[in-house]
């Protein structure tokens, strides 16, 4: 046969429906199952199939994709050609995840108008980015962020999540003026900033009175301070009751609210039956210790863990007293200054990103838990690991009597010589009162040996014979050290 000449094929060349069919593969592949079972797995029992595609009982967006991103879905694809684009167009669930840009490379107006109009009817996820990673003035960011919610506000009656991550705390709308009614399907709502810069004031007067808003399903929540102050105007915005999967403010202080006090806050955290998590980061509000906090059968509230960021001495006190005795699994407390007496009990407990002046000395006794780390704590050294190694010699009582997992990373002011006293000391005692001997001994309500015990990048010179003495006298050991011992 005489060969007849072909143009060269493009991406552009693909018939629609195949088009279509890959798309839609894509599409599946990018987000994860609700369960083990993939889509069509139980249809081998029915004689006739019945999954309807794009379920959403199949899958659901993964939030563990990096939605900064080029490669994330839809975009890079309907990036691809005119063709693409058109065609991604006629899948409503495509644009159920709509990521936008207001940083220079922002999203256009035009095409977020596309975007929404191609979701149709669909809940969304709205996520609003600004992807610059220095800390600088970006006088250009409120406008563009302002114009993105002016574009949203007619739709957010669909939307499931709305985030925004961007440079300014001014660049944030405000939630009393943004949001008007109740908002059925919002689970979940954070509003993330860089700068911690002031708000525009809003001048209510000769408003038009606007529907306080509710917001009856959401279980997830990250607000800076002025955003949670602003939200608070309407003080029903959150269904009483029920579950909180995250609560997280940051950066909030009496000079946002002067009315709002520690116990207050309290207060409002009792309004649920459970937060799953507790995350509250530069918090500065007052105590007033004659005011009425909820305690005993009041504190209704039970909080999974609780992470304390960059809290001052006397505010980091208020907090702890106020909740002293809540039954909570672990506690992170990151970059505040101690107090010595008023670490809540918990199963898990972190020190991270401790001061050199704070006291360790004075706190690790007054500790009780069962899983400890300390990460980037320089005032920890050999001293404090000789509390743990023995007794008091007034009490005898042991610090952290109930330890088992100890995990250490980036202290180097420990020795290898201190961690085999403390592990050696209290395999000693702890065989000694009848630890693998005795069928009564309680081995979680008294003194066992180390079960776990991990140390990362302090520094330490760490010799196969001292790794395999490790090993030998704990259930689980693991010693590594980075780069960083090099720059030490």
């Amino acid at each position: 046969m005489p060969c007849t000449r072909r143009e060269h094929a493009s991406v552009a060349s693909l018939p629609a429906e195949l088009l279509l069919l890959i798309l839609k593969s894509v599409y599946v592949d990018s987000r994860k199952a609700f369960s083990m079972n993939w889509p069509h797995d139980w249809c081998s029992i029915s004689p006739e199939c019945m999954c309807v595609p794009f379920g959403p009982y199949h899958t659901k967006w993964d939030d563990d994709d990096d939605l900064k991103s080029p490669s994330v879905f839809p975009y890079a694809l309907s990036a691809v050609c005119k063709a693409w684009f058109n065609v991604m167009l006629l899948v409503p669930e495509f644009w159920t995840r709509l990521v936008i840009l207001v940083d220079d490379e922002r999203t256009s107006i035009s095409a977020l108008r596309s975007q929404l109009s191609a979701s149709r009817n669909l809940p969304f996820r709205a996520h609003i980015f600004n992807r610059q990673t220095a800390i600088c003035q970006d006088t250009a960011e409120g406008p563009r962020v302002k114009a993105v919610v002016d574009e949203l506000i007619p739709h957010l009656h669909r939307c499931e999540r709305l985030t925004f991550d961007v440079m300014h705390n001014s660049s944030l709308p405000s939630i009393c003026h943004t949001f008007s009614g109740s908002y059925s399907l919002l689970t979940e709502l954070s509003m993330q900033c860089r700068i911690y810069d002031e708000p525009q004031g809003f001048d209510s007067e000769g408003e038009e009175k606007m529907e306080p808003l509710f917001f009856p399903a959401l279980h997830s929540i990250a607000l800076t301070g002025s955003a949670f102050v602003d939200a608070n105007k309407t003080p029903t915005w959150l269904r009483e009751g029920g579950y909180m999967y995250l609560f997280s403010l940051s950066h909030l202080s009496s000079i946002k609210n002067p009315n709002l006090t520690f116990t207050g806050l309290i207060h409002i955290l009792n309004k649920f039956n459970e937060i799953s998590s507790l995350e509250l980061k530069h918090i500065d509000l007052p105590y007033d210790p004659s005011e009425r906090a909820p305690r005993g059968w009041d504190l209704r509230v039970q909080i999974g863990s609780i992470l304390l960021e960059g809290f001052k001495r006397a505010p980091f006190k208020a907090f702890n007293e106020l909740v002293n005795g809540l039954d909570c699994e672990s506690q992170t407390i990151r970059a505040c200054e101690l107090s010595a007496g008023y670490v809540n009990e918990t199963m898990d407990f972190t020190l991270e990103d401790i001061h050199s002046t704070e006291d360790l000395l004075s706190i690790i006794p007054t500790l009780s838990n069962r899983f400890v780390s300390f990460i980037s704590c320089q005032g920890l050294n050999d001293a404090c690991l000789k509390l743990l190694s023995k007794p008091d010699p007034h009490t005898h009582l042991w610090s952290l009597e109930l330890l088992k997992d100890l995990t250490i990373s980036r202290c180097p002011g420990i020795s290898v010589r201190a961690l085999k006293d403390l592990v050696e000391s209290r395999l000693a005692a702890a065989t000694e009162g009848g630890y693998g001997v005795n069928p009564e001994y309680d081995d979680y309500d008294e003194l066992t040996p180390l079960g776990s015990l991990k140390v990362f990048d302090c520094g330490l010179n760490i010799s196969p014979e001292d790794a395999q003495w490790f090993e030998d006298k704990v259930k689980y050991f693991l010693g590594y050290e980075s780069c960083l011992e090099a720059i030490q």
